[in-house]
C-alpha cells in the first residue's frame, strides 16, 4: 500500500479515477438536478392551467402511485435484464414522457385526462428506475471502492436536492415553465447517453469458474419473489435494514415536511426563514456525513457502532425543540443528517456487498417500497398529532422512534457483527 491510499480524500477520490464510475456520476447528477427543476415546475404548470390545487393533488397522487406500485417491477427487471440496461431504457422512456408534457404546455389549456396520462407514464418509469440504480454500483465500482462511491452518490444526491429546485425556481420565474420540462428532457437524455458508454468491467482472471456455480446456485435460489421475501426475512442485515427504513421513513417524514414548519411558524415565530435555515442545516450535515461514512467501514466493530449511530442520530431529532432556538434546531437537524448519511452509506455498501446479486434489484426494491409507504402514512400521522397536539411533542416523539428502531439491532448478534 503506498503512502497515498492511506490518505481519506484520495481513497473517497478513487472511483472518479474510474470511467465507468465518472460517466454514471456525472449522468445521474443532470437528471436529479432536472428532477429538481420538474418539481418546482410541475405545480406552477398546473396552476397556472387552471386547475387548481385539487387537480395538482389528483396529478400528484396518480403519480406516487404508479411509482409505488412499479418498485417491485423495477427490482425484478433489474435482476434478469441488468441494473444498467433498466436504468437506460427507464431514463430513455422519462425523457419522452417529459418531452411530451412540455409540447402538451403548448396548449393554453391541459385537461385533466391528459396530465394523468403523463404522469402515470412517468411515475411508473421512476419506479422502475430506482431499485436499478441502488442496484447498479457493484456493475461499475471495484469492491474496494463500494464505500467510496456510495458516498459519493449521497453527496450528489444532497447536492441536486439543492441545486435542482433552485434552478427551476429560477426558471419558473424568468421564462415559461416548459422551458423547465424541456431542459428535464434532456437531463433524461444525457443520463441515458452516459449509462449506454458505460460497460461493465471484466471478471478477474481465475474467478470466472466460481461466478459460474455461484450464480447458477443464486438463480436456483432466489429465482422467484417469494425465495426473495424468504432470503429478506431471514438474512439479519437485510431484515433490519429493511425495519430501520420503514421507521426511520414514518417517523422523519412527517418530523420534517409538516412539524418542522409548525415548529418554525408557531414556537420559533420564525416561519420560512426558519425553516430555511434548518433545512440548509440538514444539507450541509447529509453532505458532512456522506464523506464520514466509508471511515466507519473500517473500523473492527462497525456494526456496534453504526447501531450506536442509529439511536444518536434519534435522539438528535428529539433534540431539535431543546431551547426553543433556531440555532440549536438548526445544529440539532445538522447532527442527525450527519449521522443518517453515515449510517446510510454503510448499510447501503454491506447491503451491496452481501446480498447475491441475482436478487440485489428485488432487495434494494424491498428497501424502496418501505419509504414509499411509509410517506402518506407518516404525513397522515403527523397532521393527525399535530391538530391534537405541540410540533415540540411530535419531534420528540417521531426522535425516539428512530432510536427505538435502531435499538432492536442489538438483539441480533450478525447485526451487532456486521
Amino acid at each position: 500500500m503506498t503512502l497515498f491510499a492511506r490518505v481519506p480524500g484520495l481513497q473517497l477520490a478513487a472511483p472518479l479515477r474510474e470511467r465507468r464510475f465518472a460517466l454514471y456520476l456525472a449522468g445521474q447528477l443532470l437528471s436529479q438536478i432536472g428532477d429538481g427543476i420538474y418539481l418546482v415546475t410541475l405545480p406552477f404548470i398546473v396552476l397556472d392551467q387552471g386547475g387548481g390545487p385539487t387537480n395538482l393533488g389528483v396529478v400528484l397522487a396518480c403519480y406516487g402511485t404508479a411509482r409505488l406500485a412499479f418498485l417491485p417491477v423495477g427490482g425484478a427487471l433489474a435482476d434478469r435484464l441488468g441494473a444498467r440496461p433498466v436504468m437506460l431504457a427507464a431514463d430513455a422512456l422519462r425523457g419522452l414522457a417529459v418531452l411530451g408534457f412540455a409540447v402538451l404546455t403548448a396548449n393554453e389549456h391541459i385537461p385533466l385526462w391528459a396530465m394523468i396520462t403523463v404522469a402515470v407514464p412517468f411515475g411508473a418509469l421512476g419506479g422502475i428506475f430506482m431499485p436499478a440504480s441502488f442496484a447498479v454500483l457493484p456493475h461499475i465500482v471495484r469492491p474496494e471502492s463500494l464505500a467510496a462511491g456510495n458516498s459519493l452518490i449521497q453527496i450528489m444526491q444532497s447536492t441536486s436536492r439543492i441545486a435542482g429546485p433552485a434552478l427551476g425556481g429560477m426558471l419558473v420565474a424568468s421564462l415559461k415553465s416548459g422551458v423547465g420540462l424541456l431542459i428535464d428532457a434532456i437531463t433524461f437524455l444525457v443520463s441515458s447517453l452516459t449509462l449506454m458508454a458505460i460497460r461493465p468491467p471484466e471478471p478477474a482472471a481465475g474467478a470466472a469458474d466460481d461466478t459460474v456455480v455461484q450464480d447458477a446456485d443464486d438463480t436456483d435460489r432466489l429465482r422467484t419473489w417469494r425465495s426473495v421475501l424468504r432470503y429478506a426475512a431471514a438474512a439479519p442485515l437485510v431484515r433490519m435494514t429493511l425495519l430501520t427504513t420503514l421507521v426511520f421513513n414514518l417517523a422523519a417524514v412527517g418530523l420534517i415536511e409538516i412539524a418542522l414548519p409548525v415548529f418554525a411558524q408557531d414556537s420559533l415565530g420564525r416561519g420560512a426563514f426558519g425553516f430555511g435555515v434548518m433545512m440548509a442545516g440538514l444539507g450541509a450535515g447529509s453532505v458532512v456525513g456522506a464523506l464520514l461514512g466509508p471511515a466507519l467501514l473500517r473500523l473492527r466493530r462497525r456494526g456496534l457502532v453504526a447501531l450506536c449511530l442509529g439511536i444518536a442520530e434519534g435522539l438528535a431529532l428529539a433534540g431539535v425543540p431543546v431551547g426553543s432556538s433556531l440555532v440549536m434546531a438548526t445544529a440539532a437537524m445538522f447532527t442527525a443528517a450527519s449521522l443518517q448519511a453515515t449510517v446510510n452509506v454503510f448499510y447501503m455498501t454491506m447491503l451491496q456487498r452481501t446480498v447475491p446479486a441475482r436478487a440485489l434489484g428485488r432487495v434494494m426494491s424491498l428497501l424502496a417500497t418501505c419509504a414509499g409507504l411509509a410517506y402518506p402514512a407518516s404525513a397522515l400521522l403527523a397532521g393527525t398529532a399535530l391538530a391534537k397536539g405541540a410540533p415540540e411533542v411530535v419531534i420528540v416523539v417521531a426522535g425516539l422512534g428512530v432510536s427505538a428502531a435502531f435499538s432492536v439491532g442489538f438483539f441480533s448478534r450478525p447485526y451487532r457483527n456486521l
